[in-house]
């Protein structure tokens, strides 16, 4: 990380700018929780079972590959910010993860392109630069388009995660996937 100052390096973010940074740093800093807060085992078979989390996201290597690997979130993130990922995933959609199966930080931009002839493919950036965008669509198909050659390109900041209300997921359901997230993270 480059220093922060006026001698060209750095972003030259003010004093108040970076004590945001690290008060925002700090709140989302996982810290030990006291008491389980569910059923681990069974959350494991919801997550791999009948809350479908294991249809876009990994754990341990074994899932799906479009949303975030799941494996250390529970040491990385706090439970309130994980029920909030659950609950309204567009709220703070990432930027950028560095994750231990990838290279590069991927940023879960969701994406709809238009090909030349009319068929839209949803999905999120992988890779992109002037010329090319390479789009793993919601089936884990990997695509590469040339963006001079597509209809249109649309990019949004929502997630393609749905929201899981109390109603989808309950609140005891959903402490209980948490909890096998943290069951793996400290494993």
């Amino acid at each position: 990380m480059p220093a922060n100052g006026t001698n060209g390096q750095g972003v030259g973010m003010t004093d108040e700018e970076i004590w945001q940074i690290i008060t925002y740093l700090r709140s989302i800093q996982a810290g030990a929780s006291p008491t389980k807060l569910g059923n681990a085992a069974h959350g494991r078979q919801l997550f791999f079972g009948d809350a479908n989390c294991s249809t876009c996201h990994m754990v341990e290597g074994k899932g799906g590959r479009v949303g975030p690997d799941l494996t250390a979130v529970g040491i990385s993130r706090t439970v309130e910010s994980l029920v909030e990922s659950v609950r309204n995933p567009s709220q703070r959609l990432a930027w950028g993860l560095t994750e231990p199966t990838k290279e590069f930080a991927q940023r879960y931009e969701t994406v709809t392109v238009v090909t030349p002839n009319g068929k839209e493919i949803k999905g999120v950036t992988l890779n992109e630069d002037s010329f090319s965008l390479q789009v793993m669509d919601t089936a884990e198909q990997i695509h590469l388009f040339d963006k001079d050659k597509l209809r249109s390109i649309k990019k949004s900041r929502k997630s393609l995660m749905p929201a899981f209300d109390p109603g989808t997921l309950s609140d005891q359901d959903l402490n209980d996937i948490i909890a096998y997230l943290l069951d793996v993270a400290e494993k």
